[in-house]
């Protein structure tokens, strides 16, 4: 089991990660504010972040930037509904990269080809 950490401050796109999740290989775990995943990691082991680019305190890109920083070893996806907004920083911070809205069938295999071994 591998567990993923969605960030996103839309409680019902958590609820629909949740769901999409549901029997997979993957535990999920959501957190609506940027600014507390550091505290969360420190607490809790993670394989994946996914994270909303657009988010109040943290963005999504500056968020993977610390994680390259500090849990270079978590992979990483950001999350957007325009991905031509995404900076450059962002993008080369980012294992992968999401349209928003994504289906159960593309999130899975993101997150499946991220977990396979190099």
């Amino acid at each position: 089991m591998f567990n993923v950490l969605f960030v996103d401050d839309e409680l019902l796109l958590l609820e629909a990660y949740r769901r999409m999740l549901r029997q997979s290989p993957f535990q999920c775990h959501t957190l609506t504010d940027s600014a507390q995943v550091m505290d969360f990691l420190s607490q809790q082991s993670v394989d994946i972040v996914v994270a909303d680019q657009l988010m109040p305190a943290l963005t999504g890109g500056e968020l993977l930037q610390q994680l390259v920083k500090k849990h270079p070893a978590i992979k990483r996806v950001l999350i957007s509904g325009n991905l031509n907004l995404v900076e450059p920083a962002a993008r080369v911070a980012a294992h992968s990269l999401l349209e928003k809205p994504c289906s159960k069938a593309v999130l899975l295999s993101t997150l499946q080809a991220l977990m396979e071994p190099a």
